[in-house]
């Protein structure tokens, strides 16, 4: 007759206090009844007060009972295990290869082989070692996998700003692609610091990683140019990713952001509005320097001069300075007709911006460029913008794929550019603001 125990949890009031409890019910051929409660124990310590209660008053049951089921209460979550496994981690120690390979019957070389995928097993004796790393819980230990080889099979991924939305779909983007080869991702925040992208890396190596996937800082007080340029040559791949520092010798996929910055302020202005107001990232930033490029070329282009007050540069991180800044020209007698937006992230705070101060969008304001929120299609237009981040960062990982996978001879570095470009797509017929000069381009559908 299988025997089963329970824990249910309660409370007592004591004053103005209240205790946590866990109770112990036992329906056990060898005892009827029982009932015990213990006070709020660690997870350890009650493993601890079960399995002296069992070993000391049921040795048949505590030893044998197969089939016997502890349901644990703790922090709301409750967890299951059969009575075998609750015995052999008695101690709450960590199964190691050595375990392993006493419960499969075979030598820890033999272990060290399924692991690694590599010698030969035979299938019985693969099987018997799968099935007890299954049973005794065990996970290799990294460390150790990386102190027996010169490489892990984990890649170190270094972000600027790793809350950025285009940096946290990348990196989605490309643990996907690595997924698929075996490989793992360790994330790191560079946080736009120089030092700390410097010491990032040099963690990242003391992992023994297989290559490293970086956004590299580039600021006008310099770049880590020459570091990244030694670890390449030591045999390491390193792809770096959106911005291009002059003078690397690193393979790299970059974002040409000029054109579509270009585009999109060109369609602004060929709509005959002069009153805009122009966000990005400030030109400290590669790509904030080509994007403001491309701003101030279609102005000149057009003859147009944008006043300072309507132009605002800043880092995402920034926010109660862009906060201000919208809800200033949003409150001015005279708004800006157009926004040309290329802070990623920010599309839903404009909004927020625009309606506070009474201005509908898009029939008194006409807002443009990134809509990472994708926000604007509620307003009956989008703005399409090529390439994806699916497209550019799949690019970017199956190149540092192909570069781990060549192994120590790597090839003289590629340069790969993706050329940006923007234009709106008007669903439907849609009320944009009244010009302030005549339009040199238009659409009847987009009037």
């Amino acid at each position: 007759m299988p025997c089963h125990t329970k824990f249910t949890h309660g409370v007592s009031c004591r004053a103005k206090s209240y205790e946590k409890f866990f109770f112990l019910q036992t329906f056990c051929p060898y005892a009827s009844g029982f009932c015990a409660g213990f006070i709020d124990n660690p997870f350890k310590k009650t493993y601890n007060i079960i399995l002296e209660y069992f070993s000391r008053k049921h040795p048949k049951c505590g030893t044998e009972a197969a089939y016997l089921t502890c349901i644990i209460f703790r922090r709301g979550e409750r967890t299951a295990l059969p009575c075998k496994e609750v015995m052999e981690e008695k101690n709450m120690k960590k199964a190691t290869i050595r375990d392993v390979a006493k419960a499969a019957g075979v030598s820890q070389s033999t272990v060290s082989r399924v692991l690694n995928n590599n010698g030969y097993v035979g299938e019985a004796a693969r099987r018997r070692v799968e099935e007890a790393m299954e049973a005794l819980h065990y996970s290799p230990s990294a460390i150790a996998v990386c102190l027996s080889k010169s490489r892990s099979r984990m890649i170190g991924v270094i972000v600027p700003q790793i809350f950025a939305p285009f940096f946290s779909r990348m990196y989605y983007i490309a643990d996907r692609v690595m997924e698929r080869y075996g490989y793992r991702l360790l994330l790191c925040n560079s946080d736009e610091n120089l030092k700390r992208e410097k010491e990032l890396i040099d963690d990242l190596l003391s992992y023994k990683i297989a290559a490293l996937f970086i956004v590299p800082v580039d600021r006008d007080e310099g770049t880590n140019k020459a570091y990244l340029n030694h670890i390449r040559n030591t045999g390491m791949p390193v792809v770096c990713v959106d911005r291009e520092i002059e003078g690397i010798q690193c393979d790299g996929v970059y974002i040409d952001n000029y054109t579509a910055c270009y585009e999109i302020t060109k369609d602004v202005l060929a709509r005959g509005y002069r009153n805009i107001a122009y966000m990005a990232d400030p030109p400290i930033y590669g790509p904030g320097r080509d994007r403001l490029r491309g701003f101030r070329d279609a102005c000149k282009e057009f003859g147009v001069t944008v006043p300072q007050e309507n132009i605002f540069l800043a880092p995402i991180e920034d926010t109660e300075p862009l906060n201000a800044f919208l809800h200033d020209i949003a409150r001015r007698d005279d708004p800006p007709k157009a926004i040309i937006n290329f802070v990623r992230g920010w599309d839903y705070t404009m909004l927020q911006a625009l309606h506070s101060a009474g201005l509908r969008v898009p029939e008194d304001v006409y807002l443009t460029g990134l809509d990472d929120d994708n926000t604007l299609p509620n307003f009956g237009y989008s703005m399409q913008y090529l390439p994806s981040v699916i497209d550019f960062s799949e690019a970017a990982a199956k190149l540092l794929i192909e570069r781990v996978e060549a192994g120590n001879a790597l090839p003289e570095p590629e340069r790969r550019i993706f050329t940006t470009h923007m234009k709106p797509v008007f669903e439907r017929k849609v009320t944009l603001p009244k010009p302030d000069a005549a339009p040199t381009e238009t659409d009847e559908k987009e009037k």
